[in-house]
């Protein structure tokens, strides 16, 4: 509790701060020339500002009708009223009169981008494809709807859009982005070069280089299937490539040491080599193998294997100390919301963005509570 002195201080420093505040608003309208009638709009509108900070409904619509008196029916009174359905949990209301003032708008866009994130969140792609269409006549370069309308059209299988809008895209993922839009065009068409360009513009993408890879084979192209998966493993080491990589060839070993060569900081390759190697039975060389993916990476499964192959070496006893061993969780996290997908999506369920997941390896005790 302020003493009386301080509190007395403060109110005539509020009401100073005021007086100031009016003159200077005063000033202004003298100088723009703002006719008295838009003057007490403005005030209303100001009055329905502080009805919202205090939550008071009643009060925004009563000085919200006194200030359409004085200003009409102006795009922003409009929109404020439809803010005000969406927290009342009018929904309905509050869309039609987006729509209306959407119709309305030339040189602004307030109703057509709430109509936009009105119709992402209820998961209307039609009508949030053409109220994104109307934002971006007017404003043509607003990134975060290009990259919306993209994520829409790709879902909903109109790739030409896709691509139109893709040209005007200025973005840090821009080619990851194309790359996806060709994935998902292969997808429609069959067209190797659309795969081959998809690769060629994100190699890292596993789900790309997979679908590329087993598209060579199927040409008999063998030494292009594994040069494609040889790239996105030195860009992204992972047991499924290695397993697809490996399988090329009957000499697994050979093939596992050249994508060892290829990520000798990862523990991917030396995890994968230990498990051949004690399927052929080389227990001496798959310790080996074993104890560097551990020296890299403590997690509880290595360390399970490392167990049993020590075991084996030493008659069914196991000497090692394995207590820095911890769980890990492998999954997909999207860089623009943060949402978690066990499997790579090319388009985010979450927020629409494109090409954002990527490979997350984190131990349990880390991890949200959702996973």
């Amino acid at each position: 509790m302020l003493p009386l002195w301080e509190l007395l201080a403060l109110i005539f420093a509020i009401i100073y701060l005021y007086k100031i505040c009016k003159s200077l608003w005063d000033k202004l309208s003298s100088i723009l020339g703002l006719k008295a009638d838009v003057r007490k709009g403005v005030d209303y509108l100001q009055e329905a500002f502080s009805g919202m900070l205090i939550k008071d409904h009643k009060v925004v619509w009563k000085a919200l009708n006194k200030a359409k008196k004085h200003l009409g029916e102006i795009p922003f009174i409009s929109w404020l009223e439809g803010q005000l359905c969406l927290i009342n949990g009018d929904t309905y209301k509050a869309k039609s009169l987006f729509f209306n003032l959407s119709s309305r708008e030339k040189d602004t866009v307030l109703g057509a981008y709430s109509l936009a994130q009105l119709s992402l969140q209820n998961k209307s792609d039609k009508e949030a494809i053409e109220s994104i269409k109307a934002v971006l006549k007017v404003y043509p370069d607003a990134q975060n709807f290009l990259n919306q309308i993209i994520s829409l059209s790709i879902k909903n299988g109109n790739i030409d859009d896709a691509f139109y809008y893709l040209r005007k895209l200025s973005d840090e993922n821009e080619q990851n982005i194309e790359a996806v839009v060709y994935f998902e065009k292969w997808k429609k068409s069959s067209d190797l070069s659309d795969l081959k360009k998809a690769h060629k513009l994100a190699p890292k993408i596993s789900d790309i280089a997979v679908a590329y890879a087993e598209e060579l084979m199927k040409n008999d192209e063998k030494r292009s299937a594994r040069k494609a998966l040889m790239r996105n493993f030195e860009l992204s080491p992972s047991i499924e490539i290695f397993n697809k990589y490996v399988a090329l060839d009957e000499d697994k070993i050979k093939r596992g040491e050249k994508l060892l060569n290829a990520a000798p900081q990862s523990w991917v390759p030396y995890y994968c080599l230990a498990k051949i190697c004690v399927e052929e039975e080389m227990l001496t060389l798959a310790f080996e193998y074993i104890s560097r993916a551990y020296e890299l990476a403590h997690y509880n499964f290595i360390a399970d294997e490392l167990a049993k192959i020590n075991a084996l070496q030493n008659n069914g006893e196991a000497l090692m100390d394995l207590s820095e061993a911890k769980p890990v969780r492998f999954f997909w996290r999207c860089s623009k919301c943060g949402d978690h997908s066990m499997k790579w999506r090319s388009v985010c369920s979450c927020c629409m963005s494109v090409a954002t997941y990527s490979y997350v390896e984190e131990f349990e005790e880390n991890l949200p509570t959702m996973l």
